[in-house]
């Protein structure tokens, strides 16, 4: 998938420090659906933005539209969590939908974090943590995931830096361990958890996530 085509839209609100809020979306697939529904019911909606998003997931959960498929529904599980994920609310959002199938995803997954970090203004140290992170966790949803498509997340409250990939498999991510002296792979996590501040994993409806957040340098 060519991030090119990646749409940034502005949310109809505002962050804690009265900075506008923008999402990025995969121009016209299911993303992008999922954000035309949240801002049709934003307008007058109550409370906080956090709130708002939560009330539209679980909208899709007890009335789904005959459109969303099993992926799709991985994706609102994806967005969901990272809505939910930080305790301040987001300032910045991206999500893209890549190939479960495709070696390459795990390249177009980095570069699009690091295009959009590098937007947001994340500092280069931590954009590229943030590059490093997004290629162990694609790959290792690329070998256990087993389905067609994967969605990675990146969300920036005003403190913290989140990345998140979802694909449709239904394990859990081993535990990280050292690898023996000949050993060619078998780091990525251990990579993880030295670049994370913390780091875990969520078992979704119909897929997994593994997520790693960072604190932000000002």
């Amino acid at each position: 998938m060519n991030v090119d085509h990646t749409s940034l839209r502005r949310l109809p609100w505002t962050g804690e420090d009265g900075r506008p809020c923008y999402l990025s979306t995969d121009g016209t697939g299911p993303v992008s659906r999922l954000v035309n529904r949240l801002e049709a019911m934003a307008p007058g909606a109550a409370g906080g933005p956090l709130g708002q998003a939560q009330d539209v997931f679980a909208d899709f959960g007890r009335d789904p539209e005959p459109e969303l498929g099993s992926p799709e529904s991985q994706l609102t599980d994806a967005l969901w969590g990272a809505l939910t994920q930080s305790p301040t609310p987001l300032q910045a959002l991206g999500l893209q939908s890549l190939p479960g199938g495709d070696l390459s995803s795990a390249c177009a997954a980095r570069h699009y974090v690091r295009t959009m970090a590098c937007w947001w203004g994340v500092v280069p140290e931590q954009t590229e943590a943030l590059e490093l992170i997004t290629g162990e966790l694609v790959g290792n949803a690329l070998k256990y995931g087993n389905g067609r498509l994967i969605a990675v997340v990146l969300s920036c409250t005003a403190r913290t830096a989140c990345v998140g990939v979802t694909d449709e498999g239904k394990g859990c991510v081993p535990v990280p361990a050292s690898p023996g002296p000949e050993q060619e792979g078998g780091r990525g996590l251990l990579i993880v958890e030295a670049l994370a501040d913390r780091w875990g994993q969520r078992a979704l409806d119909g897929g997994f996530t593994v997520w790693a957040e960072m604190a932000l340098k000002c």
